[in-house]
């Protein structure tokens, strides 16, 4: 990431953290309305503790994006983790949407064109890292032939 993409990805996030309840309801409404099998994997979660979760994780990304020693160790045990919870290479993609579309309904016309761009960059940098962890992590499946 550029040191620009960077500071727009924390100027954004600043105005999110303030209504981070309200962007995390945001975030898990979209996903499940895109994604219904995402949302099984929250079956019995206390989903308040979930979104302060989400949006406590989100805050230590936006502040380590320029300290990749850190951030990258710390997605990937992360990535290990959510292979446990059973998630699965396909729901970053749904997870993706989700995040983008929460920002554009938050903050509205101040998720502009290079805010979107910034948080797509910083997205596909934490969800590479996480997938490699959870590729690692998971079983290895029989092929049959």
């Amino acid at each position: 990431m550029t040191r620009d993409q960077i500071l727009l990805v924390r100027s954004s996030w600043s105005m999110i953290a303030e209504r981070a309840d309200v962007f995390t309801a945001r975030f898990y409404s979209h996903l499940f309305e895109i994604d219904p099998s995402a949302a099984r994997l929250f079956t019995g979660v206390n989903m308040m503790a979930q979104e302060w979760k989400l949006a406590h994780t989100l805050g230590v990304v936006v502040q380590a994006l320029d300290d990749l020693d850190t951030l990258l160790p710390a997605l990937a045990t992360l990535g290990q983790r959510h292979a446990r919870y059973g998630v699965e290479q396909a729901h970053f993609e749904t997870v993706g949407a989700a995040l983008l579309q929460a920002f554009a309904d938050t903050l509205r016309e101040r998720f502009t064109t290079q805010a979107r761009a910034a948080w797509t960059e910083a997205y596909s940098l934490v969800s590479a890292e996480m997938r490699r962890a959870l590729e690692r992590s998971s079983p290895p499946r029989l092929r049959l032939q």
